[in-house]
């Protein structure tokens, strides 16, 4: 394995998780504390996002095939930066529903994407240990930020919480594009 493949899925794995991360684990306070919701508005939000993502995966991870994976990827973290900034202006749950679709879109222009990256990069006797390691830095990001977001909402409030997020997310697709070619 390559140093310079580690180092980037190291860093790639942590901006792709700290960028989601931060807003995952909160996210559900957010909406009890400014739109009302009940358990199931939060439990139907989270479908939404999950469904849309379940229905563009295999395209996106088409449009990666045929694309090139640092386009797709770029366009679905960018996608996912404005949707966090959209947070801050919205005011009703049907616009959180808009975002949340808005939402399952970039997950599934970034996370096949993302997989296919590591598998790119990986040597093919390797890769499961590759993937391993990127998966565990991603988890330990993730566990970083979830801590990190209550304090920043607790401090902050929830308006700096999407725009880190938001910046996380841009940070994430501006590294992949100036980052030397990877994907074949």
């Amino acid at each position: 394995m390559r140093r310079s493949s580690i180092l980037f899925m190291i860093v790639l794995s942590t901006l792709s998780s700290l960028g989601v991360g931060l807003l995952g684990p909160i996210y559900p306070i957010f909406v009890f504390n400014n739109f009302s919701a009940s358990l199931v508005d939060v439990g139907i939000l989270s479908a939404v996002f999950s469904l849309v993502a379940a229905v563009f995966n295999a395209p996106a991870g088409r449009l990666s095939d045929l694309y090139g994976r640092e386009k797709i990827f770029f366009t679905g973290v960018m996608i996912g930066a404005l949707c966090s900034l959209s947070y801050i202006f919205a005011f009703d749950l049907t616009q959180l529903y808009i975002i949340e679709s808005f939402f399952g879109i970039s997950f599934a222009l970034q996370r096949p994407v993302l997989l296919a990256l590591m598998a790119d990069m990986s040597d093919k006797h390797e890769r499961g240990l590759f993937l391993g390691m990127f998966e565990s830095v991603y988890d330990m990001a993730w566990a970083v930020a979830a801590l990190l977001s209550g304090i920043i909402v607790s401090m902050f409030g929830f308006e700096l919480l999407f725009i880190m997020g938001s910046g996380f997310q841009a940070s994430t697709g501006f590294f992949v594009l100036k980052s030397p070619k990877i994907s074949h």
